[in-house]
């Protein structure tokens, strides 16, 4: 009887430290993220290009969201000009100003922190660059 008892503690110990193991699934977040944001979609060389974003979250997640605003800047061969991070919060801007004539590919993107509830957005829109005048 003695080995009955102890066999059924023993499988009840054992059975939520494999219940609660570690999935190799990718993750699924509990609070959905949107990153929206406004931009010119034509600039002279040398202008201020303001770039407006907003994050959207499910529910108050906003206030819980560890991570970080990042801006990139591509040009017409699909290598980064310009690169900016900002910590998020429910509006952010970021400016900057291009030297080069051409097309552009602009992204913000959310990217998750430490222990971040939060799951990961990307965005992106055409930008082209003219001479001034033009």
């Amino acid at each position: 009887m003695h080995k009955l008892i102890a066999a059924s503690v023993g499988a009840a110990l054992l059975a939520p430290g494999a219940a609660t193991s570690a999935s190799d699934g990718p993750y699924t977040s509990p609070f959905g993220t949107d990153v929206a944001f406004r931009a010119p979609s034509k600039v002279a060389i040398g202008e201020k290009i303001r770039v407006k974003v907003r994050v959207r979250t499910d529910g108050d997640a906003g206030e819980v969201c560890t991570g970080d605003l990042a801006l990139l800047v591509k040009n017409d061969d699909d290598v980064v000009v310009k690169h900016s991070r900002k910590p998020v919060d429910n509006r952010r801007e970021f400016g900057f100003k291009l030297r080069s004539e051409g097309p552009y590919r602009l992204a913000v993107k959310y990217q998750r922190g430490d222990d971040d509830p939060c799951g990961k957005s990307r965005e992106g829109k055409d930008l082209r660059v003219t001479k001034r005048g033009s």
